[in-house]
C-alpha cells in the first residue's frame, strides 16, 4: 500500500533539470529531513533530462507531493534551494550515514521482481552490473570497455551469475520496472558513477554495492569556492549514499575515439579486473 499522509509540503523543489543520481541524492536528503524534522515538500517536475520520466513522488510518496507551478504558486510555497546538490548532501550524509529507502513500489514492479526470481538459478549469487561506458557529459568517468567486459567472465568463474543492466550501450533491458525488479532479485550490484548506482543504494542498501568511481580531485577543486562559502567540511563527492558502500577509485588514461568522423583523445577510467572482484569478495563471498 502506498503510505498515506496528511502533511501539506513546506516547501516545493524544483528536479526539472535532475538526472537519475540527483534525484536520488535530493530523494535522501528530503527523506532524512521528513523522518527528522516532520517536513514534507512538493516537487516541480518538468523532467528535461531522462528519457523515461522517474517520478519521486511515486517511489516517495510520503515525502513528496507533485504539483504544478499554478499550484505551487497558489499554496504560497517557498523553493527550497539544495545549493550545489552533491557538496551539500555529501556533507549533510557525513552527519547522518543513515541508508535512505523507497518508500513504494508498484505492483508490477513486484510481479516482475517474483517472475525473474523463479528463474534464478540456486546456488548461483546473481550480481548486477551497470557498465559506465556511455557518460557523454562526464566521460573521465567512463570505464574502458575492455576492462569492463572482462569483468562478467571473472565473475561467472567464481560461480556467480552475472546479468549486465546495459547489455548495449545508452539502453537498459527494459525500463525503470525491469531495472528495480532485477535490482530487488539480484545478490550484488556493481556500478559507476550513473543513475542506477544512486537508485541501488536506497532501494537495495542491505545488500552488497561495489563502486568504481574516479578520483574525485577535479571536482573537488573546481567546486572549492562554494565549499568555502557554504561553510561546510566536506569536499564535492558524487558517490552513492549509503554507510557501506565498497568502493574501487579509477586510474585516468586517454584513448583515441572517433566522434563525427574525426579522431579525439577522450579520458577514460581503468580498474584491474582481479581488483574489481577482490572489491566485490571482501563485501559476499564466492560461492561455493
Amino acid at each position: 500500500m502506498r503510505p498515506l499522509t496528511d502533511t501539506p509540503p513546506s516547501a516545493y523543489i524544483d528536479v526539472s533539470d535532475m538526472r537519475l543520481g540527483d534525484r536520488m541524492a535530493c530523494a535522501w536528503w528530503a527523506q532524512q529531513r521528513r523522518m527528522n524534522e516532520g517536513l514534507r515538500f512538493a516537487l516541480l517536475d518538468r523532467n528535461f533530462k531522462l528519457a523515461e520520466r522517474f517520478s519521486l513522488a511515486l517511489f516517495f510518496p510520503a515525502t513528496f507531493t507533485e504539483m504544478s507551478e499554478a499550484e505551487i504558486k497558489a499554496a504560497n510555497l517557498p523553493e527550497w534551494h539544495q545549493s550545489n546538490l552533491w557538496l551539500t548532501v555529501t556533507n549533510a550524509f557525513a552527519k547522518t550515514q543513515l541508508a535512505g529507502h523507497f518508500e513504494y513500489l508498484p505492483p508490477e514492479v513486484l510481479q516482475r521482481a517474483e517472475e525473474i526470481r523463479r528463474q534464478k538459478t540456486p546456488g548461483k549469487p546473481r550480481v548486477l552490473i551497470h557498465q559506465l561506458n556511455d557518460a557523454p557529459y562526464n566521460r573521465v568517468r567512463n570505464w574502458k570497455q575492455c576492462d569492463a567486459d572482462a569483468l562478467p567472465p571473472a565473475l561467472t568463474a567464481l560461480g556467480f551469475d552475472v546479468l549486465l543492466l546495459n547489455p548495449k550501450a545508452k539502453q537498459f533491458i527494459g525500463g525503470y520496472t525491469e531495472m528495480l525488479a532485477q535490482m530487488l532479485v539480484c545478490d550484488a550490484f556493481i556500478g559507476g558513477d550513473t543513475g542506477p548506482s544512486h537508485v541501488f543504494a536506497l532501494l537495495c542498501a542491505d545488500k552488497p554495492q561495489v563502486a568504481i568511481y574516479p578520483d574525485m580531485t577535479r571536482n573537488e577543486k573546481m567546486y572549492e569556492w562554494q565549499r568555502v562559502e557554504l561553510g561546510v567540511e566536506l569536499p564535492w563527492s558524487s558517490m552513492p549514499l549509503r554507510p557501506d558502500l565498497a568502493k574501487l577509485t579509477l586510474r585516468h588514461t586517454r584513448h583515441w575515439v572517433f566522434e563525427r568522423g574525426l579522431p579525439r583523445w577522450h579520458r577514460v577510467g581503468r580498474f584491474k579486473v582481479e581488483d574489481a572482484v577482490n572489491t566485490l569478495l571482501s563485501v559476499m563471498p564466492a560461492p561455493r
